[in-house]
């Protein structure tokens, strides 16, 4: 297998000069993607002016301002003076179009397909609905449903009258949904009566019905007192409000796995204009290509996908099922029914491919897109080489639900290295020592030098947490949370988040990296790794891993991660288990693994695909933890 250090993709002259990042270098009139990185950290402003124009990004009034820091940098202002709307430059403005704006499928198999004029007609209806029941601008309205195109047309009718949409995981519990609708004051949720995952029915909109102060509007069923098909075809068709650049458009919450889930806002211009640029520049997504992500509504990655592509006018491929149901080759298959050029995946399902022999390639996919998770060698070649055919490039990105997009990114224009992340394109990022210095070669903590566009504009009810979550560690650079480590070349590998950071005998790193060295044993699918407290070393390695039960295969795995990593990281346990917890869009739930493990409290899990994992874990940390370990 190549190194880490080996460049393995090399994109051809003709792929470059096709690009729409060479065609964005040609237009700010720049030598090479060095000159224009490097250009788009410096002069961020005019950068950022560039390609609202090179975008062809619809401004109702044209700002006055780029940036506006007069309140400080950490609540920097973007477009200033400037009139937007997300709903009508990714829909309306599109209107006279007949190509697809949104493909689905469902698990029964039924396909569809709405147009441009289609999702623009059903949009404006549904809005003008809304207004009649007297939603106003700036009220936030949740949106519970699976990947179904009433979603989508719920999120753009919502945004389209100056309203703020709360998207809301599809595989939450009512207590979930509820937390999020008590602190965003939420009066109506978007749901649907029931709809298929598995070949199981899911009932959702009689799980949430007894939230208090809230009303439902339901797709699908009978007996509801709002019905999502009665209010679009009696609703007045209306126009999209000419909201500020600053107006609140969406509002994500993050995940709540180890607290109170934290409500971050984005507003219509910065939001806008950085989602674009990203799914334009970094996957290299054209007009007439369609984008499917293996995700879910409520997760970043469902608006950024949908916005993103609608935008530039291209379409977006949804499917609310299970990705291995009946088989593992359904996402084959539904990529190659509806054309998909952009496939978002993540490690875990590579990996579960892998594990169960699917040998097929990806036709028609011009490049794999992932985020959510850090890759481990061992995967991110076997997409490369087995699926991708050493030809199909990985834009490997990574950000956060509290920026709605990705500070560090490969594209399909540069040379790719296994697990690699490039420097975003005006992002300014850099990595931190422990004492607040800027390092190369060393790991450290993803930071960025400037407030950036799509940065949440605060925590939702909470200012002080805003400025203590990301810009009081220090000063004058918003620290992520993720450890990194940055090359002389600009190359960026992730290493897992700082809370999962596990540290032995003085020395810190990743569970990234030990999971790649345990990934890398023969027999091993998956696994996770985390501490847990060590009288002598401070904290011990813990290893869950599938595949293999196997005395051989457990060996292997001490000795591999003994290997790359050194004797102090030996690992001082490693069981076998049939599934690690993980989201229903595939990202392994660390922290949940290690509660559970030391029997702590695990809070709400509903947002596990399969919860039921944790109480073996629980059980296994009972029968093998010495009081030491606790």
């Amino acid at each position: 297998m190549e190194s880490e250090d080996e460049f393995v993709y090399f994109p051809t002259k003709e792929s470059i000069e096709k690009s729409n990042l060479d065609s964005l270098r040609r237009y700010l009139n720049l030598d090479s993607f060095t000159d224009l990185y490097d250009y788009a950290d410096k002069n961020m402003e005019q950068f950022y002016d560039g390609i609202v124009t090179h975008m062809g990004i619809w401004f109702f009034k044209k700002y006055e301002k780029v940036r506006d820091r007069e309140g400080g940098k950490e609540f920097t202002k973007w477009f200033t003076g400037g009139e937007i709307n997300i709903s009508f430059d990714c829909v309306e403005r599109h209107k006279q179009r007949k190509k697809d704006a949104v493909k689905w499928e469902t698990e029964e198999g039924v396909r569809g397909s709405l147009t441009f004029g289609d999702l623009d007609e059903k949009t404006g209806k549904l809005a003008g609905a809304l207004i009649d029941l007297g939603i106003e601008k700036g009220e936030r309205v949740g949106i519970y449903m699976p990947m179904i195109p009433e979603a989508i047309i719920a999120m753009y009718a919502i945004m389209r009258i100056g309203a703020v949409a709360v998207p809301m995981f599809s595989g939450y519990g009512k207590e979930s949904v509820e937390v999020r609708a008590g602190d965003a004051d939420i009066r109506f949720i978007f749901t649907v009566d029931s709809y298929t995952r598995k070949g199981k029915n899911i009932k959702m909109a009689e799980s949430i019905k007894d939230i208090k102060n809230t009303e439902l509007i339901v797709v699908g069923g009978e007996g509801w007192k709002y019905n999502f098909g009665n209010l679009l075809d009696g609703g007045h068709y209306v126009s999209s409000v000419h909201t500020k650049s600053e107006d609140p458009a969406i509002m994500l919450y993050t995940s709540g796995t180890t607290g109170k889930p934290k409500g971050t806002v984005h507003v219509h211009g910065g939001a806008l204009v950085n989602i674009t640029k990203e799914v334009y520049y970094y996957t290299d997504l054209k007009e007439d290509g369609t984008i499917y992500w293996i995700t879910d509504l409520g997760w970043m990655m469902g608006p950024w996908e949908i916005i993103g592509a609608n935008c530039i006018g291209a379409s977006v491929f949804i499917y609310p099922g299970a990705v291995d149901y009946p088989n593992m080759e359904r996402v084959w298959d539904m990529a190659e029914r509806n054309k998909v050029t952009v496939l978002g995946l993540s490690p875990t399902f590579v990996r579960t491919a892998k594990s169960k022999g699917v040998d097929r390639v990806f036709r028609g996919v011009r490049a794999f897109a992932s985020t959510g998770e850090p890759w481990d060698t061992e995967s991110w070649m076997y997409l490369f080489e087995k699926f991708g055919r050493k030809e199909i490039p990985i834009c490997n990105v990574s950000g956060g639900t509290d920026i709605i997009g990705c500070f560090v990114a490969s594209t399909p224009v540069i040379p790719l290295k296994p697990r690699c992340l490039y420097r975003g394109l005006g992002m300014n990022v850099t990595v931190l020592s422990q004492d607040g210095k800027e390092v190369v070669n060393e790991v450290g903590l993803l930071a960025t030098r400037e407030h950036l566009p799509s940065m949440t504009r605060g925590i939702w009810k909470d200012e002080r947490k805003y400025i203590d979550t990301y810009w009081s560690q220090f000063r004058g650079y918003w620290v992520q949370g993720d450890w990194a480590i940055q090359d002389d070349e600009g190359y960026f590998t992730l290493l897992g988040r700082s809370d999962d950071v596990i540290k032995v005998a003085g020395k810190r790193l990743g569970p990234g990296e030990i999971e790649d060295a345990s990934n890398r044993v023969e027999g091993v699918v998956e696994s996770a790794s985390f501490g847990i407290p060590d009288p002598i070393k401070g904290e011990a390695v813990v290893i869950f891993y599938t595949g293999a039960n196997d005395e051989k295969v457990k060996s292997n795995i001490y000795k591999s991660v003994e290997n790359f990593l050194g004797k102090s990281f030996r690992p001082k346990y490693v069981f076998c288990i049939d599934s690690l917890p993980k989201t229903k869009n595939g990202k392994i739930m660390r922290r949940l693994l290690k509660s559970a493990f030391l029997n702590a409290e695990t809070g709400d899990v509903t947002g596990l695909d399969n919860g039921e994992v944790l109480d073996e874990v629980r059980k296994t940390g009972k029968d093998h933890l010495n009081e030491s370990d606790k």
